[in-house]
Order: C-alpha cells, then structure tokens, then sequence
C-alpha cells in the first residue's frame, strides 16, 4: 500500500501524502486534490466536512466552485471518528491548505470530536473564522428529540429563511405548537444554524449535502484497500477538472461575465426588479426603500437597499454576493452598474483559473518508487480476538 499512495500521490500536483501515526490515526493520509483548488478555497472561503464509517472512517474537506459545484479540496482515511482524529485531520488540513488565510467558514454536523477540536484550532474561531452547522443535521437531531415532523419542517424553515421578521414568525409558530420544541431551538446559537443571523459566511450554502454526494460515490468502495480508495478518489477528482475545464472555455468562448449560475440568478432577479417601486432617501449611502408588487397571495413589502454597505434586509444579497432585485432597482434609480456589485468568485475566468491546473497518469507499478518508509500499526487498537484464537 506504502508503494501505491507515493505513486498516486507524489505524480500529481500539490498533492499531500502524509502516512504516519497521529494520535489515535494509525493509517492516516490527507491529500489536497490539485492546487487548483486553492483558488476556489479561497474564493467561496467555505469548508465541508463529513464522515461516513466503514471498517475505517472517511473524512473529507470540499468547497464550491463559483459555479456551485462540489469540489474535492482533501481527504483523509483515519480508524475511527473521534475528538484525536478530527483534530489531526484540522492540523493537516491548516497546514497544507488554508495556509494562515482568514475569513474561513467551515460548516459541518454537531460532532461533539469536531466541535471540541474546532475550538482549540485558530482557523475557525473569531477573528480568523466561523463555523457553522450542517441545517439539515440540525433538523434530523431536532426531530430525534421532539419526534414531530411538522415542527422539523417548521425548524427547516427557521433556518432557511433570510429575513429576520420571517424567522421570529415562524420561531413563534414553534413555540405555540411546543414550547419544549422552542427551547431546544433557541438553545443553539443563531448564527451557527440560521440564515437569518450568519451575516452572510455561508454564501447561501445551508447543509453538507454537496460533501455527501461524493460519500455517494464512495459507497461502493468502502470495502476495498486504502490504495484503491484513493485511486478512486483521484480518477474522480482528474474527470471533475476535466470536463470543468471545457465548461469553463465554452464560458469564455460565449463572452460570458460570470458562471453560469451566477448568469442565471442575476437575470431571474433583474426581471423581478422591473416590478418593484423604489424611493430614494439618501444619495451619500445610496440608500432607498423598495416595495415588490402585489399578487394573490404576497407582495406589497417593502426593503430596505443600502448601495453603499452593499446590503437588503432581505438577506439574500448578503448571503449570495449577487445583488437582488431590490438593490438592481436602486442600483438603476442611482445610475450605478448592478453588474459591477457581483462578487469576482463568480467571474469567468476565475472559475478557469480554479481548473487550470492538470494531474498526471499514473505510471504501471513496475516504475513506482520505493517510499522508503514503513507504516507501524498501533498494538494498543488491535481488534480483541476471542480466548484461544489465533
């Protein structure tokens, strides 16, 4: 196995491989997928983390790409998910790729392993960092303990919603269904599990489900060998910049500003904004109020636009980095480009730069390196066979 990991490894580009015994990890290894994801890393600032247990446990970092695509950023194989393993896996993983980068947003379940070594950790505690927790975690240990699914589709839509005045509604709807159900909600801190209170760290992303979707994957491989494991991993990772890289020139090719999901939400909204009635009030923050329009059963509210902070009370500006509907109307009452008010992860070309680098093949195993090293196995976690066995 020693052999193979060097070779997957060490052929490719940023590529980490780091095998010795951490704590309890006795086969451990993390990897950087290329060094073309650090521009993604660093452009959406925003981490996954997810476990799924097999004999060993598996743990992964993604991030989105400007395009809201997973992308794969390390992994790391370690014996079981505990409070040791997570906190060698955050040591790696501020080593080899957050690099003292702050303004980092890690979102992730309620482990109570990662919790604790997430507080001993620099990189995602204020001020170089935030964690927040998975939503969807959230709701699944909400209704484990209450046992309601209409107060966990309440809870859901607590946590999704962007605008503070919707959230205390539905938090008082909660609390007049259930008052226990109520507590255990406004237990957990706001910003770690609502939109409404996160200022705008998530980029709009509410669960781990993007990290999940490669545990999707993977299911089917975990029961073979570590070495098969990561060759997997690599395969899928080298398709991933691939057939992005084409994507990524066609974009180029079609002149266009942004991603494609940045392009689309931006129209959608610009649309809308033709419906909404705006009054200035203040030219030196340009500032305005907006109302939507009326229909059936919605409409007639009004939001509060500052161009300057480069805010709406309807939090979906803040959370997204493209403005809303209301802002690309004052944005058109003050004679300002709505177009320059989009966040530069979402350009075109940085998504190119994200996939600009490339892996090489790996070589049949006869010109493989020796990797000069050997791993020890740990005695102390050695599975306890029955008495008179071998």
């Amino acid at each position: 196995m020693n052999a193979a990991l060097t070779a997957f490894m060490m052929q490719q580009l940023g590529c980490i491989h780091d095998a010795a015994a951490a704590a309890s990890c006795s086969q451990s290894c993390i990897h950087d997928a290329a060094a073309g994801s650090l521009a993604a890393f660093m452009m959406q600032q925003l981490l996954h983390h997810e476990c799924s247990v097999a004999p060993a446990s598996y743990m992964q970092c993604t991030a989105m790409d400007g395009n809201q695509q997973v992308l794969p950023l390390a992994f790391a194989v370690v014996d079981e998910e505990t409070y040791p393993s997570w906190k060698w896996f955050l040591q790696q993983l501020s080593r080899h790729v957050i690099r003292g980068r702050r303004g980092m947003c890690l979102i992730s379940d309620r482990h109570g392993g990662l919790i604790k070594a997430v507080r001993e950790g620099p990189d995602f505690v204020s001020p170089h960092g935030v964690h927040r927790y998975c939503l969807r975690h959230v709701c699944s240990n909400f209704n484990s303990t209450i046992k309601n699914v209409v107060l966990k589709d309440l809870c859901w839509q607590a946590g999704s919603e962007y605008q503070l005045r919707k959230f205390n509604r539905i938090m008082d709807e909660i609390k007049k269904q259930d008052v226990k159900a109520f507590a255990y909600l406004d237990q957990i801190n706001k910003e770690k599990w609502t939109a409404s209170h996160d200022g705008g760290w998530r980029c709009g992303i509410l669960t781990t489900t993007m990290s999940e979707c490669i545990n999707g994957v993977l299911k089917g491989a975990r029961r073979l060998p570590v070495s098969a494991l990561v060759e997997i991993n690599l395969q899928r990772t080298v398709h991933y910049f691939h057939m992005r890289a084409i994507k990524g020139q066609k974009m180029l090719q079609n002149n266009q500003l942004w991603t494609d999901f940045a392009c689309k939400m931006f129209i959608s909204w610009q649309q809308k904004a033709v419906e909404h009635t705006v009054t200035k009030y203040s030219h030196a923050q340009q500032s305005a109020s907006v109302v939507t329009r009326r229909q059936s059963r919605h409409g007639m509210n009004t939001h509060v636009v500052k161009i300057a902070n480069r805010e709406c009370s309807c939090g979906k500006w803040n959370q997204f980095g493209i403005p809303c509907s209301h802002a690309q109307k004052v944005c058109g009452a003050y004679n300002i480009s709505a177009a320059s008010m989009v966040k530069d992860y979402y350009d075109v070309m940085a998504y190119n730069n994200t996939y600009s680098k490339h892996f090489e093949p790996v070589q049949s195993e006869d010109y493989w390196d020796d990797p000069n090293f050997q791993l020890v196995h740990d005695p102390t976690i050695r599975t306890v066979t029955r008495p008179g066995r071998n």
